[in-house]
């Protein structure tokens, strides 16, 4: 109801000769429409609702409730927390497009070392993104020649 008058105020129907008759209607109409859509809903929806939940991580979450983890490394530095996401057989996409070649090289071969141990493999989306798949994860990658890998 309150919003309803901030909305007549600033329409500058405030104050105005019948303004209390054409609210009633207006009320009336919303309440019928709000008894409808109440009936609508106790129906089974002919499709699936999407849901607004977010399955995104947070910083303050647990990284263990995630299967796959998707990093853009900006320094050499967070190749300690990309090598603990393969060291718990995580699925792990690296972007490494923010980084010069050269980083983008040390950090591969630094993450290639963590891989060896955990026996996971990298699979090569473009230029500088690749997935880190764990041993035991079956995958199959179709490029655009039609060539199969993994």
């Amino acid at each position: 109801m309150e919003l309803f008058k901030n909305f007549k105020q600033v329409l500058g129907f405030e104050g105005t000769e019948g303004s209390n008759e054409i609210e009633d209607e207006i009320m009336v109409e919303m309440e019928e429409e709000a008894g409808e859509k109440e009936e609508e809903n106790l129906s089974v929806p002919s499709s699936p609702t999407p849901s607004l939940k977010s399955n995104v991580y947070k910083n303050n979450e647990n990284i263990s409730d995630y299967q796959t983890i998707f990093v853009s490394p900006t320094s050499f530095e967070e190749c300690k927390k990309i090598a603990n996401y393969i060291n718990k057989e995580k699925i792990v996409t690296v972007n490494l497009e923010s980084l010069s070649n050269e980083m983008a090289q040390r950090m591969l071969d630094f993450l290639s070392g963590a891989m060896e141990v955990k026996k996971a493999r990298f699979i090569t989306v473009s230029k500088k993104v690749y997935v880190s798949i764990p041993d035991g994860i079956k995958s199959y990658v179709e490029d655009e020649n039609n060539e199969i890998f993994g």
